[in-house]
């Protein structure tokens, strides 16, 4: 916290000597009161009044020219504020998130979470919704409409195959609205050999600004079958400016325990080296209560930035109500004679 004039704060000194001076000059009354008056009515009124009830009325008063002082100082604090950044989800949709090793199931723990991310942005925020399966679909265009994104995800449907890539460069269009050009002649939907993962140590991170021109969010399960291989996706999200933060959603490595076998097994991989590329984060998911938190802090972290806002108002209006509080206390509640 800063103040635009600190030298006012000084006032708080002569303040605390009144209010000790306060406390002596309340406690000599009440002794001469107790010499004055007769014994029933001192033990009467000290029945109707505790030891803080006494003092209540003073110390809310005070109180009050605390934050009274404090806001003619013009406090200043770093205030969560809307950064105004738009947001792409960018989900898989292959078969493989039926598996339900994260239970109730891979694709419902990823709608719970996907509804709570948006339920957690300031309600100007626009975001877009991007599938990709054995197509890639832009589901919802940017939008600040939550009932139109949150009905779109609530409707998410599996497909085949996974095209990793091509969705998050969808997603990157959808954020940016500029298609980019074609990652190293391999079009969308085509040519990419099954398998195409990135080996671990691939993609070496690149400077991102601070501020991102939007961010995605990328969730798979699996790993890539076709489409533009996922590091040209990265490269192409990294020259326009999105950052994506990845979420790999999956306990197993077993192909074995999956019936959809090589293809449900979770590329850390891949995962990690788009976002290195793109200056995110990579986040695993083993449970649908961490699927839920990842997205939550995606929401707060992404959304929201401190910026220094006076809270002048704030301060005077705790002041009024200190004020308010204090003559109820004195003259109603507590009245003292």
């Amino acid at each position: 916290m800063t103040w635009e004039f600190p030298a006012l704060l000084w006032l708080l000194a002569p303040l605390a000597a009144l209010g000790l001076g306060y406390v002596r000059w309340l406690r000599r009354r009440l002794a001469r009161g107790a010499v004055a008056f007769p014994l029933w009515l001192v033990a009467d009124a000290a029945g109707r009044a505790s030891r803080v009830r006494r003092y209540l009325p003073g110390g809310l008063f005070f109180a009050a020219l605390v934050f009274l002082i404090a806001g003619v100082a013009r406090p200043v604090v770093p205030w969560p504020t809307p950064n105004g950044i738009p947001f792409v989800l960018v989900i898989d949709v292959s078969r493989s998130m039926e598996e339900n090793d994260v239970l109730p199931s891979r694709i419902e723990a990823t709608k719970i979470a996907a509804l709570d991310f948006v339920n957690g942005l300031p309600r100007a925020t626009r975001v877009a919704l991007v599938t990709f399966g054995s197509m890639t679909t832009l589901v919802v265009p940017l939008t600040d409409n939550r009932d139109r994104l949150r009905d779109a995800i609530r409707a998410l449907q599996t497909q085949l195959r996974t095209q990793l890539g091509t969705g998050l460069v969808e997603g990157v269009r959808a954020v940016t609205g500029e298609a980019g050009p074609p990652a190293s002649g391999v079009q969308p939907g085509f040519g990419a050999p099954p398998g195409s993962s990135v080996p671990p140590g691939s993609g070496a991170p690149r400077a991102q600004p601070d501020r991102p021109r939007a961010i995605a969010i990328l969730l798979s399960d699996g790993r890539a079958s076709d489409g533009v291989p996922p590091l040209e996706a990265a490269e192409e999200a990294r020259r326009q400016g999105v950052r994506v933060h990845t979420v790999g959603v999956a306990t197993t490595k077993d192909p074995t325990k999956l019936r959809s076998g090589y293809w449900g097994v979770l590329d850390d991989d891949t995962l990690k080296a788009i976002a290195d590329v793109t200056g995110g984060r990579y986040y695993h998911a083993g449970a649908a209560g961490r699927l839920r938190e990842i997205y939550r802090e995606l929401a707060r972290t992404g959304a929201w930035e401190p910026r220094p806002t006076e809270v002048t108002a704030i301060a005077g209006g705790v002041a009024l109500l200190l004020f308010v509080a204090a003559a109820v206390f004195r003259y109603s509640v507590y009245p003292i004679h």
